[in-house]
């Protein structure tokens, strides 16, 4: 295992706004990663949606497309988004970690998304 020191590689942040009963995909290009709700675990590093949240999101794999690079993606799922789904996700791994600011706004509002 390879451990840098660079701090902007290993945790980034992400706003994302959307209106209510819209959908969000979460990305994470970590390996072996736990995805969480603070202070709520909502996947665990094996893949497994803790079972009260299972009917709101789904999780899923992908890779890509090579068997040398072990590059996977993790994406979550949220389906019909609520204000009460507003929140920082994160998915984390042992030194890194990605987050994202989820705000659910009403449904007229317009989608925003800015990297930092």
């Amino acid at each position: 295992m390879t451990f840098t020191d660079n701090l902007e590689d290993n945790n980034r942040f992400e706003d994302i706004i959307l209106p209510e009963n819209s959908h969000v995909r979460l990305t994470c290009d970590l390996t072996d990663v736990a995805w969480w709700k603070r202070p709520d675990l909502l996947a665990t590093r094996y893949g497994i949606i803790l079972s009260k949240y299972r009917l709101k999101m789904a999780l899923e794999k992908l890779d890509d497309g090579t068997k040398s690079s072990g590059i996977q993606l993790q994406m979550l799922h949220i389906r019909q988004l609520q204000s009460n789904d507003s929140g920082i996700y994160e998915c984390e791994t042992l030194g890194a970690i990605r987050q994202y600011n989820l705000t659910v706004t009403g449904k007229n509002s317009m989608y925003f998304r800015s990297f930092y």
